[in-house]
């Protein structure tokens, strides 16, 4: 199951261990392999046999139904002829096809067949398709055509058009396909656009269709099309009129993305109403909290991974990177600002010493303890899409009580075992024997600043960081230089 993972995230068909799972057991069906793929219009029903023929080898064999296809339809194609009386000849049918190719002799090659949206053909389709995937039988003009059935794998794709014959459900085991997560779509675009500028605002762009329900979600196709216009268009790039042109492409669609950026609804005005390219920015980034099935990019918050949870008594999660003291959004900036900080190279360029690994979903661990008063440290990677935790150990909980004077901080669980504080951007928790960690979002500099930046007041006040390093402490009867 792995290896078919790894084969069909290769190709470019982004997929987790339990789909591969599940379209392996499809290939090794009896008597004939394949399956009905179900699923809303643009979820990867079509293009998933395209990726595994390629994958398998195999020969190749489409037809697209159309509304009332009949079962001549699929056995039979008339196409123009000057040398018949009549102007058409017959040609054989995507079936026919299909069935001689299984009985050619050309070592055992196995062949495809995708029967695409076959909810449009007419029902009596499916008793006439019943037999034909129990036997490999075809009855037609006369003769008698039996494929190989094992070399046969039958693919039909269904949307919503009708329901199908519970025999023919029962023929074929059923791979539902669903909306793919945003995580999913980042992959994928990362095989095509890895270093587009826009590309997050992109996935922003998707999890917002699935937030408005739109009737299609976008597809990893409009998606790329989509980046490809603002490369070609630069500067001159309307982000209204490309979402309206490669993604909502209706003004219903449209109007549904967007009421959820989270703006006030408008009068209808004659004129579409138009979309703001900020409200997709990554930095930006509000949805739908409460929407259990969008797997949304946002990294783990590092306060949850260390415990940092305002409820009483409940457990702390994720224990195996209870060691984690950063994580970082992958990108060559944050990568070559660590690296700054690394005294010599690993053996592999993944592997940053004691300071850093980077993972196989692109971001960047940190492992290295940083005290606060060595936030110096990360002057280059202010800016970034990541977290830091800082500790001062020495801190004892007067210190934190006296912050609520000065800055705009928050106590929302004060005790003689531990006190959590935050503020937007920061969290902070002290206990006894760890004194303060303090957990600070890269992109908020002026928050750490408005808390821990100021070193106005006479010595002895609880002022914590202040201007060049230097440290005030209520404890410390004098200043304490960061560089000792």
């Amino acid at each position: 199951m792995e290896t078919l993972k790894k084969q069909l995230n290769s190709a470019g068909y982004i997929c987790d261990l339990s789909f591969s799972a599940a379209v392996k057991a499809a290939l090794h069906t009896f008597p004939v392999a394949g399956a009905v793929l179900t699923g809303p219009i643009g979820t990867g029903k079509s293009y998933l046999p395209e990726v595994l023929s390629g994958i398998l080898k195999t020969d190749y064999f489409f037809y697209q139904c159309f509304p009332g296809t009949r079962e001549e339809d699929l056995l039979v194609k008339m196409l123009p002829s000057e040398n018949t009386i009549s102007g058409i000849k017959l040609h054989d049918g995507v079936i026919l096809q299909a069935v001689q190719a299984t009985l050619r002799n050309d070592d055992g090659k196995r062949v495809l067949l995708v029967l695409d949206e076959w909810d449009k053909t007419r029902p009596s389709a499916d008793s006439f398709l019943l037999d034909f995937l129990q036997t490999g039988r075809i009855n037609f003009s006369g003769r008698t055509y039996t494929a190989d059935l094992s070399r046969l794998i039958v693919f039909l794709t269904v949307n919503i058009e009708r329901e199908l014959s519970e025999p023919l459900i029962r023929r074929l085991p059923k791979i539902e396909f669903k909306p793919l997560t945003p995580s999913a779509v980042h992959r994928a675009l990362l095989l095509t656009h890895k270093d587009h500028p826009y590309l997050y605002n992109a996935i922003i762009l998707y999890e917002r269709c699935l937030v408005a329900k739109l009737p299609k979600p976008a597809t990893i196709q409009e998606l790329r099309q989509f980046l490809d216009a603002i490369t070609t268009l630069g500067d001159r790039t309307d982000w209204d009129a490309l979402v309206y042109q490669f993604v909502t492409k209706t003004d219903e669609a449209h109007e549904l993305l967007r009421q959820v950026e989270n703006e006030p609804v408008q009068w209808r005005q004659r004129a579409r109403l138009r979309l703001d390219a900020n409200a997709y920015d990554v930095r930006q980034k509000t949805l739908a909290p409460d929407d259990e099935t969008l797997q949304s990019l946002a990294m783990p918050r590092l306060a949850e991974i260390h415990g940092f949870d305002e409820l009483i008594d409940v457990p702390q999660k994720d224990p195996d990177m209870r060691g984690t003291t950063g994580i970082l959004e992958m990108n060559q900036k944050a990568y070559s600002e660590i690296v700054r900080l690394v005294e010599k190279p690993g053996a592999k360029p993944d592997n940053l010493g004691d300071w850093a690994q980077v993972t196989p979903n692109r971001m960047i661990l940190l492992k290295n303890k940083l005290l606060l008063r060595d936030v110096q440290m990360l002057n280059g990677l202010w800016g970034q899409n990541g977290e830091v935790l800082l500790t001062e150990p020495r801190a004892g909980w007067q210190d934190v009580k006296a912050l609520q004077d000065w800055a705009p901080i928050l106590v929302v669980k004060f005790s003689r075992d531990e006190i959590l504080a935050k503020m937007e951007g920061i969290d902070l928790r002290w206990t006894p024997k760890k004194g303060a960690e303090i957990i600070v979002h890269l992109g908020r500099r002026d928050a750490f600043n408005a808390c821990f930046g100021r070193s106005w007041g006479q010595f002895g006040e609880s002022k914590w960081i202040g201007q060049n390093g230097i440290i005030y402490q209520h404890y410390l009867k004098e200043p304490v230089d960061a560089q000792t």
